[in-house]
């Protein structure tokens, strides 16, 4: 009989006293690949952890029979256990200056000198041992697959959020694991690359490396064998794909439902938008972005009226990024360009207070670099101050109305844990609420809805629907899933290296 390659036997997990999971069995067998789906989000990403003894077990048995291999071998000072075989990638990278003395922070990449301590893509691969004594995977190979060679040279600050993903999971291949856990790689990346990132791991799965991923049920990959499905805190099936048949539970609540609960609270918490000075909310005249020899946006021109919804769509790396980041005060060359904000031509006195004060904000990277120390009540009251983290005194006032908005998303429990302690959708959440709570003229959602479970999902399109619907927010929604766009969004702009590709009134 065969030896398994992994198995967990009656795990149980306790955290702070009680129970997060429990009864967990579950066997990987030798060329097997798995994916984990299932509800809630927290639950699949608790089981990746385990897998990887980053999170301690109450009771029951892991057992990683593949590092048997390795550990009956003569005593060479090699190995110690199985974490040098395993690599996991988790949702938000954790990368670190050169001098190794800090994380890196929000605006770093808009600051060109601290910029400058940011490992290169090919300098933070070079710099990655494997304590593997079976190289499958060298830095060159790895660079090659992942399409990581065009962006050899460039910060890991100045990355996308689909760079970044790839990046990671080629740091993961550089050490060589026998075991690799992602967590929902798909999430975050363009159509093609998506499409490309499947063939990625097909490759990986041949090359002897065996895959264990957090997904959802319509993103398994080809390569996938085995599907083990979570519900609540244990698993209730598992076996091979294609006898695994499993969908997310029917929404308790409809679409016109969620409608009719998100009214009431939305009129009690916004008031009705009065009719704005200016017509123009954001106006790009030939708008050029380059770093050093390196041209982002090229001839940019683009109007957004007051109380207009438009979707800003394009590939990893086609400079959306770089170009919310004019329109929200962050880039520092929005000085040298032609832009005008709520009426006002940047560089004419206005502070980055005056931009921020009208927007409300949210994007992938303001989740990953948003001190996990402050509280969800701390993180929906800083949406008043336009702050990273609450650091002035609040009302009464302020207070009670932070309140309610996490009552409405549901989160009322929530209020004095740290976001550190929440799970990634419940972080996505408290940061939703704080770009909504000051009421602003403009809302630049970018991918607002990645890591929210389905129900979290349409809440949050609804209440953008209503949002511009009652109260006339004007809006920039940024998705590579055309089933995340609020039905609001009746203009569509698409960049492709750089450039406008297309601009249209409604979706092609």
């Amino acid at each position: 009989m065969n030896t398994p390659f992994l198995a967990l036997t009656d795990v149980t997990v306790t955290k702070e006293g009680q129970p997060v999971a429990k009864n967990l069995n579950f066997k990987m067998e030798r060329g097997q690949q798995w994916a984990i789906t299932g509800y809630p989000e927290e639950s699949k990403r608790l089981l990746l952890e385990v897998f990887t003894g980053r999170t301690p077990i109450t009771r029951g048995i892991v057992r990683h029979y593949y590092a048997d291999d390795y550990l009956a071998q003569p005593e060479d000072g090699t190995y110690r256990n199985h974490h040098d075989l395993v690599c996991y990638v988790p949702f938000h990278h954790h990368f670190r200056s050169k001098s190794n003395v800090q994380n890196f922070y929000y605006q770093q990449r808009f600051n060109s000198t601290e910029a400058e301590d940011v490992a290169t893509v090919t300098e933070y691969l070079h710099s990655i041992t494997s304590k593997n004594p079976v190289i499958t995977w060298k830095t060159n190979d790895v660079m090659e697959l992942l399409a990581l060679d065009p962006l050899a040279d460039k910060n890991l600050i100045k990355l996308s959020n689909g760079e970044t993903r790839r990046l990671m999971i080629a740091a993961a291949l550089v050490r060589n694991p026998r075991l690799l856990l992602l967590d929902h790689p798909l999430i975050g990346l363009d159509v093609e690359t998506r499409h490309r990132l499947n063939g990625i791991l097909d490759t990986i799965a041949r090359s002897g490396t065996q895959i264990i991923l957090a997904t959802t049920p319509e993103e398994i990959p080809p390569c996938i064998t085995h599907v083990a499905v979570i519900q609540g805190d244990t698993v209730i099936a598992q076996g091979p794909k294609r006898e695994i048949k499993w969908s997310p539970p029917e929404l308790a609540t409809s679409q016109s439902q969620l409608h009719q609960s998100l009214h009431g609270p939305i009129r009690r918490l916004l008031e009705p938008r009065p009719p704005e000075d200016s017509k123009v909310v954001v106006e790009l005249k030939n708008v050029t972005v380059r770093y050093g020899d390196k041209l982002i946006l090229d001839g940019i021109t683009w109007r957004v009226a007051t109380g207009e919804a438009w979707a800003l769509q394009g590939h990893n790396g086609a400079g959306k990024s770089t170009l919310l980041s004019l329109i929200n005060g962050d880039n520092p060359q929005a000085y040298s360009n032609n832009i005008t904000l709520f009426g006002r031509k940047r560089g004419s006195g206005e502070s980055i207070w005056d931009i921020k004060r009208q927007i409300g904000y949210v994007s992938p990277e303001l989740h990953q670099y948003f001190p996990k120390t402050q509280t969800a009540l701390q993180v929906v009251l800083s949406g008043f101050f336009d702050t990273v983290g609450l650091f002035r005194k609040v009302s009464a006032a302020q207070q009670e109305t932070a309140l309610q908005w996490l009552q409405l998303f549901g989160m009322a429990d929530t209020a004095s844990l740290r976001l550190a302690q929440l799970s990634p959708d419940r972080q996505r959440l408290c940061l939703l609420a704080r770009a909504v709570i000051k009421n602003p003229t403009l809302l630049i959602l970018d991918e607002p809805c990645q890591g929210l479970g389905p129900q979290h999902h349409d809440f949050f399109k609804n209440l953008v629907d209503e949002l511009h619907r009652i109260v006339g927010t004007t809006l920039i929604y940024v998705s590579h899933y055309a089933e995340d766009i609020p039905a609001c969004v009746t203009k569509y702009i698409r960049l492709e290296k750089g450039k406008i590709a297309e601009k249209t009134d409604r979706h092609a």
